[in-house]
């Protein structure tokens, strides 16, 4: 209903209707395949239009005035109709708010409103075209009065209806809430005797009493989380926003941060935490314009500077895999022309759930895996600059400055550090279908202001793709030094996050073969690039890294999608110093294959399943699965309402 008017208040307010031939079963005299097709049927339908006597529409001739006051009026009429509903609408609620209400009253009500405000919503623009109608009124006076319009009383309801509807835009609650609601299970299973590893470093099929080998109806865990995020509506002053969370998978997943421990998912215990709680204020300063954002307050930048990592693979939420670090302090921004420059600043720990858990432990430095790894630093304090400029309509660059401190020195070549700067820039252009990005960014780790280490500590990429309408292709090359420690999140090769002393290429593609069928593929050809960091990183210059992936995606209908998607990553020619320490065993190997099938329920829910087999080679994971090698899999199943 409400399309169909706008289209007719559209039509209605061109200057002069002069249409080429349209099309449907109810105007015999045109075709089918014109742009205003669904235009013209919703009118019809409404009344609004209704073509010449012989039943044609006759497109390509010039309207008269006449004709045109007789369409205005419809409009009107129907404009009126749809007003009228409205206050009928808001008189109900009015009398149902007077009374006494249950608990369903109460909830019959919120569903009203709901549908109250969706259908103000879509008539926030009819403003303007009111307006527009009311000038018309005048112009077409005479006409109107011919047909028998009172036209004076036309113009004081078209004024009522502009002054009801404004009334009806104003009446909204203080407080919008939102949310979402997550339901998800774990289920792990051995196969041949020997556990399994997933993507995230965790080993499935264990027995949670005995540590043997199990089954799914042992190995599990089920999780669940609901969301609610809490606005202000006001349109003026300040801006508040709070998002309260309530589940147990905080403390499965240990605090959203990942460390490869080898270690099976347990069942977490309930906890609260407040995600994020900040207020925004809008301003201006010396001329600039200023906004500041105070409170729990989310952040990141890119994924070689600062982003956190996805502790989990298998879940899919907004809230777990957008890569931002949570902070309780404030975000400060300026808009210097089409620049903006943004100062962030705040405590990164202690930003913990009921339970006392980090709810987005931030700890920079590599993360410990298979093959070796630095002590990490946990950082307690954040402090940066970012500045985005535009160029040339085209891209911007962006670059940033951040200082993490830590209340605890970890040591590098027992050098003790407390302090790590990090800072670079990215740039991102795009030109059609081609888009162009790269960075360069370093890292110094200090002990308070002194460089305990800035060497061998720098990371640049470069990385270009194509976009079609049916495929698209990227490739990119990139150089990580050994000591580059940035709180990023940069990619994962085998169970390795944010692997370091590397350089190599990667390429990747998708193609839709048909409307029914995805097939996408990556791959990445890696080499160490230092002898001098073997011990640390497991890797040198013999060191060889190969990955590809491929998924196959079948889009049933538009509720309906089957994957079947496989990973394999192989590494050889390891570092001595690794391979001592495991004689006999110089590489791994990881295999991983996935079937999953992804149900849109609605449009605010979702079902997901999957299950990946898992197939790996690798002496010097911190728990040895049969010789080494681990065959099992793991079971996922999510459940998504948003609401």
């Amino acid at each position: 209903m409400k399309r169909t008017l706008k289209y007719a208040l559209s039509a209605v307010l061109t200057a002069a209707i002069v249409m080429p031939a349209f099309a449907q079963d109810n105007f015999p005299d045109v075709p089918d395949n014109h742009w205003a097709f669904e235009a013209l049927v919703r009118m019809k339908k409404d009344g609004l239009l209704v073509g010449y006597p012989d039943g044609l529409f006759r497109g390509g001739r010039p309207a008269s005035r006449y004709e045109l006051a007789v369409a205005m009026h419809a409009v009107y009429m129907n404009l009126k109709s749809v007003t009228d509903g409205l206050d009928a609408q808001i008189k109900a609620l009015s009398d149902k708010l007077n009374g006494v209400a249950s608990t369903s009253d109460i909830q019959n009500l919120r569903d009203a409103l709901t549908a109250l405000q969706n259908e103000v919503a879509g008539m926030k623009s009819y403003g303007d075209d009111i307006a527009n109608l009311k000038r018309m009124a005048d112009t077409f006076q005479k006409e109107l009065q011919s047909l028998g319009v009172d036209v004076e009383a036309m113009k004081r309801d078209l004024k009522d209806i502009d002054a009801r509807l404004t009334k009806v835009e104003s009446r909204k609650p203080a407080v919008n809430i939102s949310g979402d609601l997550t339901l998800f299970m774990l289920a792990g299973n051995s196969r041949d005797g020997r556990f399994g590893l997933d993507r995230d470093g965790r080993t499935n099929g264990v027995d949670p009493v005995t540590g043997k080998t199990a089954g799914m109806t042992k190995d599990n865990v089920m999780l669940q989380e609901g969301a609610f995020t809490f606005a202000g509506t006001n349109e003026t002053g300040p801006k508040w926003k709070g998002t309260l969370v309530v589940g147990n998978m905080l403390d499965t997943f240990g605090g959203q941060s990942l460390v490869n421990s080898d270690v099976k998912y347990t069942q977490g215990n309930s906890d609260v935490y407040l995600q994020d709680f900040s207020v925004k204020f809008d301003t201006s300063v010396a001329g600039l314009a200023f906004s500041s954002e105070v409170g729990r307050v989310s952040y990141k930048v890119s994924p070689y500077l600062f982003q956190r990592i996805d502790s989990s693979t298998y879940l899919e939420t907004d809230r777990w895999d957008d890569g931002m670090y949570r902070l309780d302090g404030g975000i400060f921004g300026f808009n210097i022309g089409g620049a903006k420059l943004e100062i962030v600043g705040g405590n990164t720990s202690k930003v913990n759930s009921v339970n006392g858990i980090e709810i987005s432990a931030l700890k920079s430095g590599y993360v410990n895996g298979a093959f070796g790894g630095l002590s990490r630093l946990v950082v307690d304090r954040t402090l940066g600059a970012n500045f985005v400029l535009p160029v040339g309509g085209t891209g911007d660059i962006d670059l940033a400055y951040l200082i993490f401190d830590s209340n605890q020195d970890i040591l590098l070549n027992a050098i003790p550090a407390n302090r790590l700067t990090v800072y670079g820039g990215d740039a991102h252009f795009k030109f059609g279908k081609l888009g162009i990005s790269g960075g360069y960014s370093k890292s110094d780790l200090q002990e308070d202001s002194s460089n305990v280490n800035n060497q061998d500590n720098s990371a640049w990429h470069v990385d270009g793709k194509y976009e079609s309408k049916q495929w698209g292709i990227h490739g990119g090359y990139r150089e990580i030094e050994a000591n580059y420690l940035a709180p990023g999140d940069w990619g994962q090769l085998g169970v390795e996050r944010n692997p370091t002393n590397i350089v190599g290429f990667q390429v990747g593609g998708h193609l839709d073969l048909s409307s029914a069928f995805t097939l996408s593929a990556n791959g990445e050809w890696d080499k160490g690039k230092s002898d001098a960091f073997g011990g640390a990183t497991g890797f040198n210059t013999g060191t060889k890294i190969n990955a590809w992936d491929a998924k196959l995606t079948w889009h049933v209908n538009s509720m309906l999608n089957l994957m079947f998607g496989y990973r394999n990553t192989e590494f050889t020619n390891l570092d001595p110093v690794v391979v001592a320490a495991n004689p006999g065993n110089s590489g791994a190997t990881y295999n991983w294959m996935t079937f999953g099938v992804g149900c849109r329920l609605s449009d605010v829910s979702k079902f997901l399943v999957e299950y990946q087999l898992s197939d790996i080679s690798n002496d010097y994971q911190i728990t040895k699965g049969g010789g080494g090698r681990f065959t099992g899999g793991l079971l996922s199943a999510q459940l998504g309402v948003k609401f």
